[in-house]
């Protein structure tokens, strides 16, 4: 229903406030309906004041039509970001899912109880709680976004009999149902959300709105730890809990929901130092794009540089979550009960029945050919299998004569990079590349024959990538060097054995070898107390 742009305003000294234009689009201004939304949106957001909120700074009228001076975040929503991690083949962490659900709770919680500033109760529902109405700022904030369809007390706008507003695939009943909604609504579509980001997938995808809202009514829910095993038993009860059909079993508020998280999460809540990380990892070509188009404003950007940098910003966001496929029975709670299978009745009509004569046939040939190919596999395992037994039997047998002049083992591996403690002096610059001394062999005769050298070993080169989450956080060291804090994402690092310091709460040093291959990532989650004391 509306235009966004890019603002500021300015004042002495260099000040200078970035904000966000929201305006009607030009083809819907004349509709009496989206202008009362709109004024609602405005009138609503405007008294809010909360970290987790978007806020409204002004509500005017040009010869246009209506305006919103509204709060610039320099961020992306989660369908930006779970399409980002996507493209890198990668899940979204659910340390993220979970601090990012927990705030959320906390500013609907603040919008449920709104208390105006005449003292009057004023609650708010959202009705439109999606990934595409929740924005993580590259500061790792995170922020609720549009209440352009709230309902609040006292609204202008009336939505008419047999009408309803939302995201369908994130509705909830009472809202598909039209009935009377309260905050325990916005709530359940936090546990759509919840669901999706844990398990990868969509919750009631449907073919098209009424789908949808049928499968809100009626469709199983699978409990997220049966879906995505790794996933913690008590945060999957959790969402199932925001999920319930009955709007009296879910929690009683947004708080309740937010000090549920808390509980079932513990260690795994990602702060927003740690969501600032991900952030800057997963979008460091945006936030050039950005500080760009800031730039700018400011004329000293040039318009190659602006050109790119929206180019940037206007690229695809996909993938998206796919539709989930496979509706496994859930276990107690909402979907306690299986998908019940269509029954199929007797074929009607000569052409119903040659089409499943067909399809016998069919299914029959495919069956015959599925039991060759079958067979070939089996047979070309037993050839390969004898094989390989007569071949090993061969080098078992074999005479292995003993090394005339054995040579005592080194105490160390003078390939691997050797890295000090935190505090020690750093060791010689070459003592980090693999060498290998140079040594003559043993002659060939008793007599004073030529000797030879064995050449010297290259040293290993290039890079790889570690990504390391450790519960609780904690510091880790290389040699005297931080490297950082847990969670780490895609830290670069020579090729080799790695030996790092690790300092947790306790502060007590373990140490953790970790083998870096070049041009991949070595990927570690582990608790800090499985790590050895050094």
């Amino acid at each position: 229903m509306a235009e966004l742009f890019l603002g500021f305003t300015s004042g002495p000294g260099g000040f200078r406030k970035y904000v966000v234009i929201k305006r009607i689009l030009p083809d819907v201004r004349d509709n009496a309906q989206f202008e009362r939304m709109f004024l609602d949106e405005a009138r609503i957001t405007a008294a809010f004041n909360h970290p987790n909120i978007a806020q409204v700074f002004d509500l005017g009228q040009e010869d246009d039509g209506l305006y919103l001076a509204m709060e610039f975040i320099a961020g992306q929503n989660l369908n930006q970001i779970t399409g980002a991690c996507l493209r890198r083949h990668e899940q979204l962490p659910i340390g993220f899912t979970l601090s990012v659900a927990r705030d959320v709770c906390m500013a609907l919680h603040y919008a449920h109880t709104f208390i105006a500033p005449s003292g009057e109760p004023s609650p708010v529902i959202h009705r439109d709680v999606a990934q595409k109405n929740i924005m993580v700022t590259y500061d790792g904030v995170v922020k609720l976004l549009d209440f352009g369809i709230a309902k609040a007390k006292g609204s202008l706008e009336r939505t008419s009999a047999g009408t309803v507003k939302g995201t369908t695939g994130y509705m909830s009943p009472e809202q598909v149902r039209g009935d009377k909604l309260d905050g325990r609504s916005d709530l359940f579509s936090v546990g759509v959300m919840m669901h999706e980001l844990i398990t990868g997938a969509r919750l009631f995808a449907g073919k098209n709105e009424r789908d949808e809202m049928v499968k809100i009514l009626e469709a199983p829910i699978p409990w997220p730890s049966h879906v995505t095993p790794h996933v913690p038993e008590a945060v999957s009860k959790v969402v199932m809990q925001a999920l319930e059909r009955s709007r009296e079993k879910r929690f009683a508020n947004g708080r309740d929901m937010a000090r549920a998280i808390e509980s079932a999460a513990g260690h795994l809540l990602m702060d927003s130092d740690h969501r600032a990380s991900m952030m800057k990892e997963l979008f460091a070509e945006r936030m050039a794009a950005t500080r760009s188009l800031l730039e700018s404003a400011e004329g000293t950007a040039n318009s190659a540089m602006v050109d790119k940098a929206k180019r940037a910003l206007r690229a695809d966001d996909g993938p998206y979550l796919p539709e989930r496929v496979d509706d496994s029975t859930p276990q107690g709670g909402v979907a306690s009960v299986p998908r019940k299978q269509p029954r199929r009745g007797p074929a009607k009509g000569a052409g119903r029945q040659a089409d499943v004569a067909d399809t016998a046939k069919t299914e029959a040939k495919d069956s015959r050919l599925s039991n060759v190919l079958w067979g070939l596999f089996l047979l070309s395992i037993l050839v390969g299998g004898a094989y390989g037994a007569w071949r090993l039997s061969q080098v078992l047998n074999a005479t292995v004569e003993a090394d005339p002049n054995p040579k005592e083992l080194q105490k160390f591996d003078s390939k691997l990079p050797v890295f000090r403690e935190p505090g020690m002096p750093e060791p010689d610059a070459g003592s980090a590349v693999a060498q290998v001394k140079v040594e003559p062999t043993p002659p060939v005769h008793e007599d004073k024959g030529p000797k030879t050298e064995r050449p010297t070993e290259a040293p290993v080169r290039g890079k790889g990538k570690l990504t390391l989450v450790v519960t609780p956080d904690a510091d880790v060291y290389r040699g005297k060097k931080k490297l950082g804090r847990t969670p780490m994402f895609n830290v670069t690092l020579p090729v080799g054995e790695h030996k790092l310091f690790i300092f947790g709460p306790d502060k007590k040093k373990r140490v953790l070898s970790v083998p870096i291959q070049p041009g991949k990532t070595e990927k570690l989650r582990l608790a800090l107390k499985e790590i050895p004391e050094g």
